[in-house]
């Protein structure tokens, strides 16, 4: 039986729920959810570096991302997870469909568009820098929606108006 921590932690958008399980962390989403009982040291240690990341992002530092725990996601959602954290550094931008290509599933845009909505790691899978081929940010589950996804946006050095990016 694999041992989970859980934490809470205040950010400029609200409270969010960080989960860990002895490989890493297994989800972090804006929640009012209390957290469950302390895990291992191990689960501990993960919720360590999630805390310190986001806490680093928010100040606008740079800081070494978390252990994700990968573990319940398909190979293709984990294609897409990698590839969304090795192309899309803070500041940038990627449409679904160059995540596609780079996830190795070229045409497979509107399967990527489920992945982001659906992974457990919104802002340390940076799903908010998943945009629409045309400039528009498109949506976005976590939190408040499509005004997280430009809040965080802005916060990255994105101009947006009108809900499009501004180049």
């Amino acid at each position: 039986m694999t041992r989970r921590s859980s934490a809470t932690l205040d950010t400029p958008l609200g409270t969010m729920l960080i989960e860990a399980s002895e490989s890493g962390l297994t989800r972090i989403t804006w929640s009012t959810d209390s957290p469950a009982a302390s895990g291992s040291a191990d689960s501990e240690g993960h919720l360590k570096a999630c805390r310190e990341w986001v806490r680093a992002y928010f100040a606008g530092k740079p800081a070494r991302a978390p252990t994700l725990d990968l573990s319940m996601l398909t190979p293709f959602q984990a294609d897409v997870v990698n590839s969304l954290q090795s192309i899309a550094p803070s500041g940038t931008v990627v449409s679904y469909a160059d995540l596609a290509s780079a996830a190795g599933r070229p045409g497979a845009s509107r399967a990527v568009g489920t992945v982001m909505a659906t992974q457990p790691w919104p802002l340390l899978v940076p799903c908010h820098r998943v945009v629409r081929a045309d400039g528009r940010i498109g949506n976005y589950s976590a939190c408040e929606g499509e005004a997280t996804k430009e809040w965080l946006l802005s916060h990255e050095g994105n101009r947006i108006s009108e809900g499009r990016l501004i180049r």
